[in-house]
């Protein structure tokens, strides 16, 4: 009898034990260590190791959005900085917009990435399986009235033919790539670039407006601050050397020689950049520059811009040539209000 009892009293325990939850992350910067992890095929890195993918690194996947969410929330119940608790409260708001239906971000060769990480026979198969996703994803969204712009088609088609056309691509993906880059080639992208396009879109852009600026303004009435700042604008020429491609943002590129404050957002590159900004002190020419991509990126987003718009103002402002504004305008749809981080130092 007494045999029973203790063994019950055990096992009560042993079960009372596993069905609590797991808290595996106890700070701040475990919870960002593991969502670099998890958001591993999202960041170029250079001279990166092998390693065996998980399902949860595969991007947008239930999986990866289950652990995200997991490390979101353990993140509010922690004693954090000011900063650190709004890039949070951002994050958490972000999970409601449709951004999950566009599982190949168009800013980062997420294939390249992950074939460096896991070209294992396991990770192929992976791989293949998250191609057809991505594109199922696309359809769903369609449904929804969510569709890629012309730019994110363009720049995921690019990744693709050069994936096909490279003869170090594994064979186990040519079909599934040709099958998506033949999809592609029939999707007809939505005809405004800016997020306003989207459905539930100018929520969307008010939340990035209100999280990099600090400050809570409607898109027009950005418009009136920026106007009365750019009619005092003196002309200084714009001296900055832009990277070829859109793996950092424009904004992550301009402050990289600045000491990094770890952040959790992988568009960031896991910094957090308003608090970057108000520590960096901008010459005249930085002030110039700011104020019209803040101006362009209210243009393209909220106002529907079109790019040879978005393009001719930069160019105007700037005294740049189309090669420059075009890359410019291309990151302010890949990454829109980022620039707004500098928006209390100027306004």
């Amino acid at each position: 009898m007494n045999r029973t009892l203790t063994f019950s009293l055990i096992l009560c325990f042993l079960l009372t034990a596993c069905s609590k939850p797991s808290q595996p992350y106890n700070s701040f910067e475990e919870a960002q260590s593991a969502l670099e992890v998890l958001n591993s095929t999202l960041v170029h890195r250079g001279n990166i190791s092998k390693q065996n993918l998980d399902e949860q690194q595969f991007a947008f996947t239930d999986a990866y959005l289950t652990k995200r969410h997991a490390i979101y929330q353990r993140l509010m119940e922690m004693q954090l900085t000011q900063s650190q608790v709004e890039q949070v409260n951002y994050m958490v708001i972000a999970e409601r917009f449709p951004e999950r239906y566009f599982a190949w971000p168009a800013q980062i060769n997420v294939l390249e990435n992950m074939l460096a990480l896991d070209s294992s026979e396991e990770g192929l198969v992976k791989i293949n399986n998250w191609l057809k996703f991505t594109q199922n994803q696309l359809d769903s969204a369609k449904q929804s009235n969510l569709k890629l712009n012309k730019t994110e088609l363009a720049l995921l088609q690019v990744y693709i033919s050069d994936a096909i056309n490279n003869e170090n691509t594994p064979e186990d993906l040519q079909l599934e790539l040709t099958i998506l880059d033949d999809y592609l080639t029939q999707y007809k992208p939505r005809g405004s670039a800016g997020l306003r396009g989207l459905a539930n879109g100018s929520e969307w852009y008010q939340s990035k407006l209100n999280y990099f600026s600090g400050a809570i303004h409607s898109p027009l009435e950005w418009v009136t601050l920026l106007d009365q700042q750019i009619k005092t604008l003196e002309k200084a020429p714009f001296s900055f050397e832009l990277q070829t491609s859109h793996e950092h943002s424009f904004l992550v590129q301009f402050l990289e020689d600045q000491k990094p404050v770890k952040g959790l957002d992988w568009l960031t590159g896991f910094t957090i950049l308003p608090v970057m900004a108000n520590e960096n002190s901008l010459s005249v020419a930085d002030r110039t520059l700011m104020l019209a991509l803040m101006e362009t990126d209210v243009g393209i987003h909220y106002h529907a811009w079109t790019i040879p718009q978005a393009r001719v103002n930069l160019m105007k402002r700037l005294k740049i040539n189309e090669k420059d504004a075009q890359y410019l305008v291309d990151d302010i749809i890949l990454y829109p209000a980022q620039t707004f981080s500098f928006a209390q130092q100027i306004l």
